[in-house]
């Protein structure tokens, strides 16, 4: 790979700056505080609309019976029927492993988060949640925490999958990677290290003294970091702790390189992982199915994860969330569309358990647009907890701008 072909690839890629190939000016800056130590939050992301009223269940509420016939999960009492949560709300039967997390007193549950004036389009939304700003931006609120505050670590964020996310786009050097065994150049052992040395010696001298130049020439030298760091990770030989099982699925496996990511103690403090398959528009199935499926993994996933974990979820808190909720009432292919509102969830780093915010109920004069679930958390709130309680990053206005913050209290 030619120098010029290399430095166009890192233009585009996960190394370098997502904004960067977009043409928008950039200002270097320096970060203004140290950030907490040891902390990682790790973002999963249900890309698809995953239907939150089949997750957190109001079977209090005989309403949601009434609108879903044929999906609707039972209420307590037998096999396939809603995990008790508080006499009101059950989750769905496939989740046992997070039931058990919700009665330790380790899951927070928001069974009605979104934005205002939401858009019901994929792209849309998940652009906007990511962003926690205006649909045009370029950079997401992981980011903007990472150039806002400065922590030592070899790497400090990683994007687990084929893409760059949106929340991890900006001015700060991110990495992205499917697996640890396919990091590099897709080239053998001796021509990698022949290249490594070539970039090492072009990304070792200062660079020109112009935004643009110093934002490649940083992310370059990040980029080569990351491949050694990751490298020596990938050497390690590793077996999840505690007994941990992870599910033989792409979500698990992901977990697992995430597990041994933040193992190898090189400073990790953001993470992100995909699970997709939530747009259920047809056979969305009740206690089991289709999302049922969806459901289990992520819970088995999530549950070996914090095993494997162990005494580091003291330092570790996951988030779980998505771009919108389905319809409350069920359609005629026995699934659920594009809707409003949908469940969001956190567990481990000093979160408090329990469900949060005030149910807006089903009655149809209290949904949005008298179709949809209307919102009781403005989603941004959650991330301002994040940033205050978890993160040491006070200044939330810095990474979540043109928000009024109002604290939810997920954090002791």
């Amino acid at each position: 790979m030619q120098r010029r072909q290399f430095i166009k690839q890192l233009m585009l890629s996960g190394a370098a700056l997502g904004g960067l190939a977009s043409g928008t000016p950039f200002q270097l800056t320096l970060p203004k505080a140290l950030a907490a130590e040891g902390k990682t939050l790790v973002n999963i992301f249900q890309r698809g609309g995953c239907d939150g009223l089949n997750v957190v269940v109001p079977y209090g509420e005989q309403r949601y019976y009434d609108l879903r016939p044929t999906i609707a999960i039972a209420p307590p009492g037998g096999d396939g029927t809603a995990l008790d949560l508080n006499g009101f709300f059950g989750l769905h039967p496939a989740m046992a492993e997070l039931h058990n997390l919700f009665l330790q007193g380790q899951l927070a549950l928001l069974p009605a988060t979104h934005y205002p004036d939401a858009s019901r389009s994929h792209f849309q939304s998940q652009h906007y949640i990511e962003s926690a700003i205006a649909e045009d931006s370029d950079t997401g609120w992981m980011n903007r925490h990472l150039s806002s505050l400065n922590q030592d670590g070899l790497l400090r964020a990683v994007s687990i999958g084929n893409d760059l996310v949106q929340a991890l786009r900006g001015r700060a050097s991110v990495t992205t990677l499917s697996r640890l065994d396919n990091v590099g150049f897709g080239v053998n052992g001796e021509e990698e290290a022949a290249l490594l040395a070539r970039l090492q010696e072009i990304y070792q001298h200062p660079a020109q003294e112009l935004a643009n130049h110093q934002l490649v020439h940083s992310a370059g030298q990040q980029f080569i970091a990351d491949i050694d760091t990751l490298n020596a990770i990938n050497e390690m030989p590793y077996s999840p702790a505690n007994g941990a099982q992870y599910p033989a699925n792409g979500f698990g496996n992901q977990l697992m390189t995430l597990a041994r990511i933040i193992k190898a103690d090189v400073g990790l403090e953001l993470a992100n992982v995909n699970i997709g398959g939530w747009d259920t528009h047809a056979d969305q199935g009740a206690a089991v199915g289709r999302q049922a499926n969806g459901l289990a993994a992520l819970s088995q996933g999530i549950n070996a994860f914090y095993m494997d974990m162990g005494d580091r979820m003291a330092d570790i808190c996951i988030m779980v969330g998505t771009e919108f909720g389905r319809t409350p009432d069920e359609n005629g292919s026995f699934g659920t569309d594009h809707g409003f509102a949908s469940t969001w969830m956190l567990l481990g780093g000093g979160v408090i358990g329990g469900i949060y915010g005030d149910w807006p109920t089903l009655d149809e004069s209290a949904m949005e647009r008298g179709r949809y679930l209307a919102m009781a958390t403005d989603y941004r709130d959650i991330y301002g907890d994040l940033l205050t309680g978890f993160l040491a990053n006070n200044d939330v206005s810095a990474v979540v701008p043109e928000h009024n913050y109002s604290p939810l209290g997920l954090f002791g």
